[in-house]
């Protein structure tokens, strides 16, 4: 964040006056989207506080907020997850997206450049110690901060102000200096309070020290181009802090006393599911990755093998009987065998659309076709192949997924399997990559 910050400011200040460095000169994204159409997108850059893993399901503070904020405003919200800061900071002047939520020294940039939300929440810097460290009024004492953290820390605050020093380190984020202060590597921290007690609850050994910084403003960076939608989300930000909802999302979530957060971090080694291990074996056989099977079956039963679902759909895969008896499956089945099974018919899928594809996009498809059947996605990419569209995108293929429910296309010569009511295939698809998203970023915490 500090590199990304400090290069910005050069290169504001090498081209003269801010006011008139054009944006597109500077980042060189030539095409600039004016709007979205019906869907938000945000960027979140990943940290425990605002997105986590809690018993298989992804929350955290601004993921739950922005989803509320679809649900008020009733359009769908498409969340991406990036773990680097320095490339969320340089995506808040890309305009690549309508939301990006990252925290960091407003004030270094003038209002041309980026334009601010309402505030969402309120936070401190405060320090972070092992539990029972006497202090050393003979020594100098470092406190040391991540390489994208630049709240200002007051440092008069302290006993013996003289005797600190604050230092950026380059490479670490917050939770590795959680990591480097539990092993006794470092002997001060400083994150905000919001970061802090999500945790904490990882490290018996640590304690949370005094507040050395004012309070301020945590804030979206919002689409300069989108007047009209900041507009929107700046009146819902309004509207929704004056509810019981938002104070109870903030009690989830920015307090100490924090059931969720407390229950959910007991452990570094935070599973999805009981069912990882055979996960894991099942999908290594078939050249799946299983945090995204886990996925599915989360959406499916939420690990519950006891589930009926409509149309006969039953135990954690949730197949249907035709499937299920494809597959060797019976309701005698064990939940071991469910998985082996459903493992096979997921590699089935992904060999339909391997090839066929963009690579990185495959598990939309899957997943879709897994909810709708693969038929109805073959209808909507030979659509798009039909009026001149990319097919082996997910967000072309997925717009005439959901114009199968139209006479005028579920009729097309090029379409197969008929009428579809798409819409409900696509918000499967994307609540299914988030959570996979989650689960990726989580893991590799590990």
């Amino acid at each position: 964040m500090v590199v990304a910050t400090t290069a910005l400011c050069l290169l504001l200040v090498f081209h003269g006056r801010i006011t008139h460095v054009p944006l597109k000169n500077k980042f060189k994204h030539e095409n600039v989207r004016k709007t979205h159409g019906d869907t938000i997108k945000a960027l979140i850059l990943y940290h425990a506080a605002d997105y986590f893993v809690y018993h298989g399901s992804v929350i955290g503070f601004q993921y739950d907020l922005l989803n509320q904020m679809g649900k008020d405003l009733h359009r769908p919200v498409v969340i991406t997850i990036e773990p680097d800061p320095e490339k969320t900071i340089l995506e808040c002047f890309a305009q690549n997206y309508d939301i990006v939520g990252i925290d960091f020294n407003k004030d270094l940039f003038v209002p041309d450049y980026i334009v601010e939300s309402e505030p969402h929440s309120y936070t401190y810097p405060v320090l972070i110690m092992r539990k029972g460290m006497k202090f050393d009024s003979t020594a100098k004492h470092i406190i040391h901060a991540s390489a994208h953290y630049s709240n200002q820390v007051d440092l008069s605050i302290l006993e013996h102000p003289e005797l600190w020093k604050l230092q950026h380190d380059r490479e670490a984020t917050a939770e590795d200096l959680f990591d480097m202060l539990g092993d006794t590597l470092i002997d001060y921290a400083v994150c905000n309070f919001n970061v802090a007690i999500t945790m904490l609850p990882f490290y018996t050994n640590l304690s949370l020290g005094p507040t050395i910084g004012k309070n301020f403003p945590r804030t979206w960076i919002l689409n300069k181009h989108n007047r009209e939608l900041n507009d929107t989300i700046n009146q819902w930000l309004r509207d929704f802090k004056e509810t019981n909802k938002y104070q109870n999302l903030c009690l989830r979530y920015l307090s100490r006393h924090s059931i969720i957060i407390q229950n959910s971090f007991g452990s570094k080694k935070n599973k999805i599911s009981s069912y990882d291990k055979v996960l894991q074996k099942a999908c290594e056989r078939y050249n799946l990755d299983w945090k995204f099977m886990s996925s599915i079956i989360w959406q499916e039963s939420h690990f519950s093998s006891d589930v009926l679902g409509m149309g006969g759909s039953f135990g954690i895969m949730q197949m249907m009987p035709v499937t299920c008896a494809r597959y060797g499956i019976t309701d005698t089945s064990t939940v071991e065998e469910q998985i082996w099974a459903g493992a096979k018919y997921i590699s089935f899928l992904y060999k339909i659309f391997d090839g066929k594809v963009d690579t990185a996009e495959i598990y939309n498809f899957v997943a879709a076709s897994y909810n709708s059947g693969p038929g109805h996605i073959l209808d909507a990419m030979a659509l798009c192949k039909k009026y001149g569209k990319d097919a082996t995108r997910w967000e072309k293929v997925s717009e005439y997924l959901a114009l199968k429910s139209h006479k005028e296309y579920y009729n097309d010569p090029v379409v197969k399997c008929g009428y579809y009511p798409g819409k409900h295939t696509i918000r499967y698809v994307q609540e299914v990559m988030n959570r996979y998203k989650g689960y990726v970023i989580t893991k590799q915490e590990e």
